[in-house]
């Protein structure tokens, strides 16, 4: 995508190939239940998420180390961006390749840190190249989105991996599969999804091979700088993914395909959040560099506020039918649905709040993320652990809950202190009294039994008449905004 383009068609292709990435992860996890059952999907997802875990691992920060150098390395010389291309995949490749060898070496061990039985280390030897693939495939797409190109984005990680395991997936109704077959066919794709995001943004910016930076920034910084970004890139999809395998080691194998599901609906929601800071990235940190405090605040309220307006939509939505949803999968996963109750709690404050984490990072403070993503982490896998015990999967729901609400509390003080950013504006306070109301008007309406669908029509119908004003100025906003 042309960094020419406006934000507001920006944001509607990455949330248009991030919808498809989000209805391909459900359908994927509903074919599973279909195909395999609550337990087979649980030993798919326990064996893929410890491999995506690792690539994240792997990346060592650099990605999002590109986000920031990369305009102003390029700027000082146009053979700088060929250069910090072969330094990242180098570092990142090498790096990928020794933990994806050590994984593969040590399947067994590894396999008793995430299964009650090691007898399942097949799972974990055959995702182990995933964390090679990936982590490249990754990078890539850091690279071209620091140059405000949103391809990688949506051709890779939103049409490439999700559209192919959907063809997986159809044909293992056709084709006998067991999950192993299944699992080193994903594997497969990511290394189709590698060698597309190699040689496409290779061609497309026509890169070479070159180690010589001419640039005041040093390899070695970019690398220090990198270090907290690594935790902080790890902690956040640990945050998402850990109680997968947490569920696994201490609990069930069901009870973690129960814990995908409503993870994989609650998270989808947080598509409007990736695209405003898919797109907003490379703005806040020009904004930044130039020390225009006031156009940062003002970055900060157009996403907020539209993140704010819709987000609401999704979260009431999936509340409101979350029994429906959880169904869908099939009767074993209606028990999750309390997990995705939970879920969905954490990620009211995970949207609301904007775009704090990526403010933090591009201005320098990656070591106040590092804190809040790690401090979340540790709440919630040890809440996980503990409400397990006691409340089943919806203490896994609940504790993923807590974390989230910890970390974006923290991230916005922290932002307001360093920034003056301001969360309850006029605008703002608007939007909360309004949808409070519509939530009061709505349990209301329930309990004197009227019809569910009638209710949300006219909510949702009544919600968007109030704010077509608000609606209109925002995208007036994005469409001047570039």
């Amino acid at each position: 995508m042309s960094s020419e383009h406006s934000n507001l068609k920006k944001l509607i292709l990455v949330f248009t190939a991030k919808g498809v990435k989000g209805i391909g992860g459900l359908l994927l996890a509903w074919v599973l239940a279909m195909k395999f059952g609550a337990y087979g999907t649980g030993l798919f997802f326990i064996g893929y998420t410890f491999a995506f875990l690792c690539a994240n691992f792997a990346q060592l920060g650099l990605g999002n180390a590109c986000l920031r150098y990369i305009p102003q390395v390029r700027e000082q010389h146009e053979s700088n961006l060929s250069a910090m291309w072969t330094i990242s995949q180098l570092i990142v490749g090498g790096f990928a390749l020794l933990l994806s060898g050590a994984v593969m070496f040590y399947a067994e061990p590894v396999a008793g840190l995430v299964f009650k039985n090691v007898s399942k280390w097949a799972y974990i030897f055959y995702a182990s190249p995933i964390i090679f693939f990936w982590s490249l495939t990754r990078t890539n797409i850091m690279v071209r989105q620091s140059l405000g190109d949103m391809s990688g984005i949506t051709v890779v990680e939103n049409l490439i991996i999700p559209l192919g395991m959907l063809l997986l997936s159809a044909s293992a109704f056709v084709i006998d599969f067991d999950v192993l077959c299944f699992l080193s066919a994903v594997t497969a794709l990511y290394a189709v999804s590698f060698l597309y995001s190699f040689f496409s943004t290779r061609g497309d910016y026509g890169l070479h091979f070159s180690l010589r930076l001419h640039s005041s920034v040093s390899v070695r910084e970019i690398v220090v700088y990198s270090i907290p970004l690594l935790i902080v890139a790890f902690s956040q999809t640990s945050l998402i993914w850990i109680n997968t395998l947490i569920l696994g080691a201490v609990g069930a194998v069901v009870d973690s395909a129960l814990f995908v599901a409503a993870m994989k609906v609650a998270v989808s929601i947080s598509i409007l959040l990736y695209t405003f800071n898919s797109v907003y990235a490379p703005q806040i940190s020009a904004v930044y560099a130039r020390e225009d405090n006031e156009a940062l605040c003002s970055m900060y309220r157009e996403a907020t506020h539209a993140l704010t307006l819709f987000s609401f939509i999704l979260l009431a939505g999936v509340a409101v039918y979350a029994d429906v949803i959880m169904n869908f999968f099939g009767a074993q996963y209606t028990a999750g649905t309390s997990c995705l109750l939970w879920m969905l709690l954490g990620q009211i404050c995970n949207c609301y709040t904007g775009p704090v984490g990526y403010l933090l990072i591009l201005s320098g403070k990656s070591r106040l993320e590092v804190f809040n993503t790690v401090a979340g982490l540790i709440l919630n896998a040890g809440l996980c652990v503990l409400l397990y015990n006691s409340l089943g999967v919806s203490g896994a729901g609940l504790a993923f809950c807590f974390s989230n609400v910890l970390i974006n509390l923290l991230r916005y003080f922290q932002c307001r202190n360093s920034f003056g950013i301001s969360w309850l504006d006029s605008k703002q306070k608007f939007f909360v009294f309004l949808q409070l109301f519509i939530v009061g008007t709505y349990m209301i309406l329930y309990s004197y039994g009227v019809n569910r669908e009638l209710s949300v029509a006219v909510l949702l119908i009544s919600y968007l008449l109030l704010n077509i004003n608000n609606i209109r100025s925002l995208a007036a906003g994005l469409r001047s905004r570039n």
